[in-house]
Protein backbone atom coordinates (compact mmCIF):
# COMPACT_ATOMS: atom_id res chain seq x y z
CA UNK A 1 0.00 0.00 0.00
CA UNK A 2 2.57 2.54 0.81
CA UNK A 3 4.97 1.79 -2.54
CA UNK A 4 1.26 2.31 -4.12
CA UNK A 5 0.95 5.92 -2.87
CA UNK A 6 4.53 7.08 -2.78
CA UNK A 7 4.73 5.65 -6.68
CA UNK A 8 1.59 7.19 -7.63
CA UNK A 9 3.00 10.52 -5.67
CA UNK A 10 5.96 10.09 -8.04
CA UNK A 11 4.02 9.51 -11.50
CA UNK A 12 3.80 12.82 -12.40
CA UNK A 13 6.35 15.79 -11.20
CA UNK A 14 4.80 18.28 -13.20
CA UNK A 15 0.62 18.72 -11.71
CA UNK A 16 0.24 18.76 -8.12
CA UNK A 17 0.11 15.77 -6.20
CA UNK A 18 0.35 14.55 -2.35
CA UNK A 19 4.32 14.99 -2.44
CA UNK A 20 4.13 18.63 -3.23
CA UNK A 21 1.66 19.41 -1.34
CA UNK A 22 2.88 18.16 1.52
CA UNK A 23 6.08 19.71 1.03
CA UNK A 24 8.09 16.38 0.38
CA UNK A 25 9.10 16.82 -3.17
CA UNK A 26 12.46 17.45 -2.60
CA UNK A 27 12.83 16.12 0.62
CA UNK A 28 14.95 12.64 0.90
CA UNK A 29 13.88 9.37 0.09
CA UNK A 30 13.68 8.04 3.00
CA UNK A 31 11.18 11.05 4.06
CA UNK A 32 9.20 10.11 1.44
CA UNK A 33 8.65 7.07 1.71
CA UNK A 34 8.03 7.07 5.82
CA UNK A 35 5.82 9.83 4.96
CA UNK A 36 3.76 7.18 2.12
CA UNK A 37 4.45 4.64 5.13
CA UNK A 38 2.46 6.97 7.57
CA UNK A 39 -0.46 7.16 4.86
CA UNK A 40 -1.05 3.64 4.13
CA UNK A 41 -0.99 2.92 8.68
CA UNK A 42 -3.73 5.81 9.00
CA UNK A 43 -5.87 3.87 6.40
CA UNK A 44 -5.42 0.81 8.40
CA UNK A 45 -7.08 2.52 11.39
CA UNK A 46 -3.43 2.79 13.26
CA UNK A 47 -2.12 6.46 13.91
CA UNK A 48 -2.90 9.34 11.86
CA UNK A 49 -1.43 11.85 9.17
CA UNK A 50 -2.30 14.84 7.55
CA UNK A 51 -1.50 13.78 4.16
CA UNK A 52 -4.61 13.72 1.80
CA UNK A 53 -5.25 12.81 -1.38
CA UNK A 54 -4.75 15.98 -4.38
CA UNK A 55 -5.36 14.34 -7.84
CA UNK A 56 -7.93 12.24 -9.40
CA UNK A 57 -5.93 9.45 -9.18
CA UNK A 58 -4.59 9.20 -5.81
CA UNK A 59 -8.48 10.09 -4.71
CA UNK A 60 -9.36 6.74 -6.28
CA UNK A 61 -6.91 5.16 -4.93
CA UNK A 62 -7.56 6.97 -1.41
CA UNK A 63 -11.03 4.89 -1.76
CA UNK A 64 -9.86 1.60 -3.14
CA UNK A 65 -7.54 1.53 0.33
CA UNK A 66 -9.87 1.99 2.73
CA UNK A 67 -12.92 -0.35 1.05
CA UNK A 68 -9.65 -3.34 0.95
CA UNK A 69 -8.94 -2.40 4.56
CA UNK A 70 -12.92 -2.33 5.43
CA UNK A 71 -12.95 -5.39 4.38
CA UNK A 72 -9.88 -6.60 5.90
CA UNK A 73 -10.81 -5.85 8.90
CA UNK A 74 -14.48 -7.01 9.04
CA UNK A 75 -13.31 -10.41 8.12
CA UNK A 76 -10.71 -10.65 10.67
CA UNK A 77 -12.95 -9.19 13.70
CA UNK A 78 -15.56 -11.75 12.51
CA UNK A 79 -12.90 -14.49 12.64
CA UNK A 80 -11.39 -13.68 16.02
CA UNK A 81 -14.90 -13.66 17.32
CA UNK A 82 -16.24 -16.95 16.14
CA UNK A 83 -12.58 -18.67 17.90
CA UNK A 84 -13.07 -16.82 20.88
CA UNK A 85 -16.79 -17.94 21.10
CA UNK A 86 -15.88 -21.35 19.63
CA UNK A 87 -13.57 -21.64 22.64
CA UNK A 88 -15.77 -20.27 25.18
CA UNK A 89 -18.18 -22.72 24.03
CA UNK A 90 -15.95 -25.63 24.63
CA UNK A 91 -14.31 -24.72 28.00
CA UNK A 92 -17.96 -24.11 28.96
CA UNK A 93 -18.76 -27.66 28.17
CA UNK A 94 -15.60 -28.81 29.64
CA UNK A 95 -16.30 -27.39 32.95
CA UNK A 96 -20.48 -28.91 33.05
CA UNK A 97 -19.41 -32.17 32.11
CA UNK A 98 -16.86 -32.52 34.86
CA UNK A 99 -18.80 -30.69 36.96
CA UNK A 100 -21.58 -33.54 36.23
CA UNK A 101 -18.88 -36.03 36.83
CA UNK A 102 -18.25 -34.60 40.02
CA UNK A 103 -21.50 -34.65 41.24
CA UNK A 104 -22.22 -38.59 39.88
CA UNK A 105 -19.42 -39.68 41.79
CA UNK A 106 -20.68 -37.57 44.89
CA UNK A 107 -24.23 -39.09 44.93
CA UNK A 108 -23.36 -42.79 44.48
CA UNK A 109 -20.71 -42.39 46.91
CA UNK A 110 -18.07 -43.67 44.75
CA UNK A 111 -14.65 -44.01 46.97
CA UNK A 112 -12.28 -41.17 46.57
CA UNK A 113 -9.33 -43.70 44.65
CA UNK A 114 -11.46 -44.62 42.19
CA UNK A 115 -13.09 -41.63 41.63
CA UNK A 116 -9.54 -39.48 41.31
CA UNK A 117 -8.40 -42.34 38.94
CA UNK A 118 -11.50 -41.93 37.19
CA UNK A 119 -11.31 -38.15 36.51
CA UNK A 120 -7.44 -38.17 35.74
CA UNK A 121 -8.42 -40.57 32.95
CA UNK A 122 -10.99 -38.60 31.55
CA UNK A 123 -9.32 -35.43 31.65
CA UNK A 124 -6.50 -37.38 29.99
CA UNK A 125 -8.61 -38.58 27.52
CA UNK A 126 -10.77 -35.24 26.94
CA UNK A 127 -7.32 -33.26 26.29
CA UNK A 128 -5.93 -35.83 24.19
CA UNK A 129 -8.93 -35.77 22.04
CA UNK A 130 -9.37 -32.34 22.18
CA UNK A 131 -5.55 -31.68 20.91
CA UNK A 132 -5.69 -34.63 18.18
CA UNK A 133 -8.87 -33.53 15.94
CA UNK A 134 -11.04 -36.94 15.48
CA UNK A 135 -11.47 -38.77 12.47
CA UNK A 136 -13.43 -36.04 9.94
CA UNK A 137 -16.90 -37.67 9.16
CA UNK A 138 -16.60 -37.21 5.87
CA UNK A 139 -14.49 -40.93 5.81
CA UNK A 140 -17.55 -42.44 6.27
CA UNK A 141 -18.33 -41.69 2.70
CA UNK A 142 -15.22 -43.21 1.80
CA UNK A 143 -15.72 -47.24 0.15
CA UNK A 144 -15.26 -50.03 2.41
CA UNK A 145 -12.06 -50.81 0.07
CA UNK A 146 -10.73 -47.15 0.66
CA UNK A 147 -11.19 -47.18 4.01
CA UNK A 148 -9.43 -50.49 4.83
CA UNK A 149 -6.08 -48.56 2.62
CA UNK A 150 -6.55 -46.00 4.69
CA UNK A 151 -6.61 -47.86 8.12
CA UNK A 152 -3.28 -49.95 6.85
CA UNK A 153 -1.39 -47.02 6.02
CA UNK A 154 -2.38 -45.25 9.98
CA UNK A 155 -0.92 -48.35 11.93
CA UNK A 156 1.55 -49.40 9.21
CA UNK A 157 4.30 -48.70 11.54
CA UNK A 158 2.86 -50.90 14.01
CA UNK A 159 0.97 -53.80 11.87
CA UNK A 160 4.40 -54.24 10.31
CA UNK A 161 5.65 -54.92 13.54
CA UNK A 162 4.20 -58.70 13.32
CA UNK A 163 6.41 -60.89 10.93
CA UNK A 164 3.41 -62.32 8.24
CA UNK A 165 1.77 -58.96 8.20
CA UNK A 166 5.12 -57.54 7.22
CA UNK A 167 5.80 -59.37 4.62
CA UNK A 168 1.75 -59.01 3.16
CA UNK A 169 2.29 -54.97 3.72
CA UNK A 170 5.38 -54.87 2.03
CA UNK A 171 4.65 -57.63 -1.12
CA UNK A 172 4.62 -55.31 -4.10
CA UNK A 173 3.20 -58.54 -5.81
CA UNK A 174 0.21 -58.96 -4.15
CA UNK A 175 -2.49 -61.30 -5.38
CA UNK A 176 -5.97 -60.09 -4.78
CA UNK A 177 -7.21 -62.79 -2.38
CA UNK A 178 -4.04 -61.59 0.00
CA UNK A 179 -5.26 -58.17 -0.29
CA UNK A 180 -8.70 -58.68 0.60
CA UNK A 181 -7.31 -60.92 3.36
CA UNK A 182 -5.39 -57.98 4.44
CA UNK A 183 -8.00 -55.38 4.18
CA UNK A 184 -10.81 -57.13 5.95
CA UNK A 185 -8.03 -57.79 8.86
CA UNK A 186 -7.79 -54.13 8.68
CA UNK A 187 -11.61 -53.37 8.35
CA UNK A 188 -12.96 -55.89 11.24
CA UNK A 189 -10.43 -56.86 13.20
CA UNK A 190 -7.62 -54.06 13.85
CA UNK A 191 -9.51 -51.66 17.10
CA UNK A 192 -7.59 -48.50 19.10
CA UNK A 193 -8.19 -48.84 23.15
CA UNK A 194 -7.17 -46.80 25.75
CA UNK A 195 -6.07 -47.47 29.40
CA UNK A 196 -5.78 -45.85 32.66
CA UNK A 197 -3.06 -46.44 35.11
CA UNK A 198 -3.16 -49.67 36.76
CA UNK A 199 -5.89 -51.23 34.20
CA UNK A 200 -5.21 -54.51 33.70
CA UNK A 201 -5.54 -55.56 30.06
CA UNK A 202 -4.80 -59.09 30.30
CA UNK A 203 -4.39 -61.90 33.26
CA UNK A 204 -2.47 -65.41 33.75
CA UNK A 205 -4.93 -67.87 32.60
CA UNK A 206 -7.13 -66.09 31.05
CA UNK A 207 -7.37 -67.11 27.05
CA UNK A 208 -6.05 -64.51 24.89
CA UNK A 209 -8.53 -62.98 22.69
CA UNK A 210 -6.31 -60.13 21.04
CA UNK A 211 -2.96 -59.35 20.66
CA UNK A 212 -1.59 -55.75 21.64
CA UNK A 213 0.79 -53.03 20.55
CA UNK A 214 1.49 -50.08 22.39
CA UNK A 215 0.94 -46.90 21.10
CA UNK A 216 1.05 -43.90 23.58
CA UNK A 217 2.25 -44.65 27.22
CA UNK A 218 3.94 -47.75 29.05
CA UNK A 219 2.49 -50.94 30.41
CA UNK A 220 4.40 -53.57 32.68
CA UNK A 221 4.34 -57.22 31.81
CA UNK A 222 4.53 -59.23 34.93
CA UNK A 223 5.50 -63.11 35.58
CA UNK A 224 4.78 -64.90 39.15
CA UNK A 225 4.50 -60.91 41.00
CA UNK A 226 8.10 -59.98 38.99
CA UNK A 227 8.59 -58.11 36.41
CA UNK A 228 8.76 -60.24 32.40
CA UNK A 229 10.16 -58.64 29.61
CA UNK A 230 9.06 -55.27 28.47
CA UNK A 231 6.72 -55.07 26.35
CA UNK A 232 6.68 -51.87 24.78
CA UNK A 233 7.63 -51.28 21.40
CA UNK A 234 6.59 -54.91 20.04
CA UNK A 235 3.61 -56.89 20.33
CA UNK A 236 2.42 -59.04 22.97
CA UNK A 237 0.30 -62.26 23.11
CA UNK A 238 0.73 -62.57 19.44
CA UNK A 239 0.58 -66.45 19.52
CA UNK A 240 -3.09 -66.07 19.81
CA UNK A 241 -3.32 -64.70 16.24
CA UNK A 242 -2.58 -68.32 14.75
CA UNK A 243 -3.12 -70.79 18.22
CA UNK A 244 -5.22 -71.00 21.12
CA UNK A 245 -3.37 -69.46 23.44
CA UNK A 246 -3.76 -68.96 27.65
CA UNK A 247 -2.00 -65.91 29.03
CA UNK A 248 1.30 -66.65 30.97
CA UNK A 249 1.50 -63.32 32.52
CA UNK A 250 -0.16 -60.27 33.40
CA UNK A 251 -0.22 -56.65 31.44
CA UNK A 252 -0.71 -54.01 33.59
CA UNK A 253 -0.78 -50.51 32.18
CA UNK A 254 1.90 -48.05 34.43
CA UNK A 255 0.17 -45.19 32.97
CA UNK A 256 -2.50 -43.50 30.27
CA UNK A 257 -2.12 -45.74 27.53
CA UNK A 258 -3.31 -46.14 24.11
CA UNK A 259 -3.35 -49.61 22.87
CA UNK A 260 -3.41 -51.02 18.98
CA UNK A 261 -5.36 -54.54 19.41
CA UNK A 262 -6.13 -57.43 16.87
Amino acid sequence: IACGWFGIGSLDSESETWLSRSGALHSSFGIQYSSSLRWAFSHLGIGGTNIEAVSELEGLYSIIVALVSLITFSTVISSMTSLVSTLQNKRMEETQQFGLLRRFLRVNKIPDGLGQRVTRFLHFTYHERSANSEDPYILDFLSKSLQAELRLARYHEHLSKLPFLASLLTNDMQSLQEGHVVQTLARQSVSVLDFAEDDVIFCTGNMAVASYSIMQGSVLYLQNGAEGRDPNGGWVSEMCLWTPWAHVGDLVSANFSRVLAI
